[in-house]
């Protein structure tokens, strides 16, 4: 006898790469993909905001999502892809507009292929990570960055994909 898997069993995200990792967010959060012609630098906020750019009749912030996860990536400015995602941050919902090297792919997926981690380990097979040992305080930043926001993995195609958490990403008091 055959068992049909009901739909609600599986999830979505989409994933983007960032430094030399792959990471994915839910799909639900995705409003919308660009390649930001401006944006605005705000004096005095933190180095992972990258700015404020007009979307429609809105201005909303601009997240350079290398620099929040402390990843040793090249600047991303104007002409990178950014996602425009819906999120809801401390009870208020809010667009951002997160700053990504690449885009991956929509992937679907079963909870139980997960792998859920408190040790999170780094993608040894890169040059990047190699030089980032020889730096190690930003390697140890970048490493606790990591740890705090990601606590699921998945592997697609021999591909690491680390699952951002949502409600840890962001902070409210962050980005005012």
């Amino acid at each position: 006898m055959l068992t049909q898997t009901s739909p609600q069993a599986f999830k979505k995200i989409f994933t983007f790469s960032a430094g030399s990792e792959t990471f994915g967010l839910p799909l639900h959060l995705l409003h919308e993909v660009i390649y930001p012609e401006h944006i605005t630098r705000v004096p005095k906020a933190p180095a992972f905001m990258a700015g404020i750019l007009t979307y429609g009749s809105e201005t909303i912030s601009v997240l350079d999502i290398s620099k929040k996860l402390c990843l040793a990536a090249p600047s991303i400015r104007v002409h990178h892809p950014a996602i425009i995602i819906n999120t809801i941050i401390e009870d208020k919902t809010m667009q951002l507009a997160l700053l990504v090297e690449r885009f991956g792919k929509i992937v679907q997926y079963k909870s139980s292929e997960t792998i859920k981690r408190k040790n999170i380990p780094f993608n040894t097979n890169s040059n990047k990570n190699n030089q980032l040992r020889q730096k190690s305080a930003i390697y140890t930043q970048s490493r606790e960055a990591i740890r705090k926001f990601v606590n699921e993995e998945l592997y697609r195609a021999g591909v690491r994909i680390r699952l951002l958490n949502e409600d840890t990403l962001f902070s409210i008091a962050e980005l005012t």
